[in-house]
């Protein structure tokens, strides 16, 4: 478990959120692009994240600024642990994990009706939160890969 302090500390939060799409452009077909091994895109499609809508991206600023401020006080806290950020944003249903238990840095995943997925992490002083759409398996959580 990571260490945690009682002292308060200062923390920033960084949103990111996209401008939405207005329509989905074209791929290109004419073979031209990086040199890159056979089927890579293919195998790797799945990772890509899908645009968001106008609507998708407003219920997606609306979350942001319901999260902000709960993220927020828990960084301050200094308990970097998945029960308190999980329980924090419990009615979200959030997936928290710790991917580097030696370290205070946890990483949230929030997914919205309609594939919208507020994403982020804390650490330290920082707190960033990115609104993105689905991966190309229809979900926001992207599991570790080799």
């Amino acid at each position: 478990m990571p260490p945690t302090t009682n002292q308060a500390a200062p923390c920033q939060v960084e949103e990111n959120v996209p401008q939405p799409v207005q329509r989905f452009a074209a791929q290109p077909t004419n073979g031209g692009g990086p040199d890159i091994a056979p089927h890579h895109v293919e195998n790797n499609g799945w990772k890509q994240r899908k645009p968001l809508n106008a609507e998708a991206t407003a219920k997606g600023r609306d979350t942001i600024a319901r999260v902000s401020p709960i993220l927020k006080r828990v960084c301050e806290t200094g308990d970097f642990s998945v029960d308190t950020t999980r329980k924090a944003l419990a009615e979200l249903r959030p997936q928290v994990e710790q991917p580097y238990p030696d370290q205070r840095f946890l990483g949230f995943t929030i997914t919205l009706d309609g594939g919208t997925c507020v994403l982020g992490d804390l650490k330290p002083g920082l707190v960033r939160i990115f609104l993105d759409g689905t991966n190309g398996e229809g979900s926001c959580y992207t599991p570790k890969t080799h």
